[in-house]
């Protein structure tokens, strides 16, 4: 062991400096510069990217500000863009308020990336309804190589209640949250989405499956997160 008093001044002034921030480089920590995020505020943009209204949708206040109401009569918001083009690693996370309107509207695609080039590469986050004022979790991927649906009927959640979901993909795993607790995972061989793609929010790309309830937001990060790093409500912006 080397004595304190032989160890260079430098070497502890770095270890001081490291153990002052934590000396952590953790995959899980997003940086906001990396992260989209599209606050839902207004029926003509995405954040602060174009959309275009389809239906009759509006905006309704909310507690957590303005949302998106979607009343699961054709009504949706399309995105000529895919903030998730070529990553083969990335984090969804999204703020909704489901509407207790089963057996209507009971399987909703409320948000669909999909290839142009190639229809058989997308990701869905999608929800379920049973006749207990409830909903479950249904994430899938698939491209030309592989496919996987993350749903379990027994992993249940209160309708009309707001809510937090999340998928994440790390290149072999796909996971899925609700509220910050893991729910599911599986593998899946999925290929990245390129850049020619479109997102649709409140319904299924081809216009079925439409969503009834409530949109706060949507972010996307090109990596893994873990639940540690996922948005706070607090952090979303009014």
């Amino acid at each position: 062991m080397t004595p304190s008093s032989q160890i260079p001044k430098t070497l502890i002034l770095g270890i001081l400096v490291c153990a002052a921030a934590s000396c952590s480089t953790s995959r899980s920590t997003p940086d906001d510069n990396d992260s989209t995020l599209w606050r839902l505020d207004r029926l003509d943009r995405a954040g602060s990217v174009p959309a275009r209204a389809e239906g009759n949708p509006t905006l309704v206040d909310t507690v957590h500000g303005p949302a998106i109401h979607f009343d699961g009569d054709e009504d949706r918001l399309l995105v000529e863009h895919n903030p998730l083009a070529e990553q083969n690693q990335f984090t969804i996370e999204v703020w909704f308020n489901p509407a207790d309107v089963w057996p209507a509207n009971w399987e909703p695609r409320f948000f669909h990336i999909e290839s142009l080039d190639n229809p058989d590469r997308r990701i869905t986050v999608e929800l379920r309804l049973n006749d207990q004022q409830q909903w479950y979790l249904d994430g899938f991927l698939k491209s030309e190589r592989d496919a996987l649906t993350l749903i379990d009927e027994t992993l249940v959640h209160p309708v009309n209640q707001w809510h937090h979901a999340a998928l994440t993909f790390d290149g072999t795993t796909m996971r899925t949250y609700v509220n910050g607790a893991l729910e599911l995972e599986g593998t899946v061989d999925f290929e990245p989405i390129g850049t020619r793609a479109r997102t649709s929010i409140g319904a299924r790309l081809n216009r079925v499956h439409w969503f009834n309830g409530l949109m706060l937001a949507v972010r996307m990060t090109p990596r893994a997160l873990e639940p540690e790093a996922f948005l706070d409500w607090e952090k979303l912006p009014d």
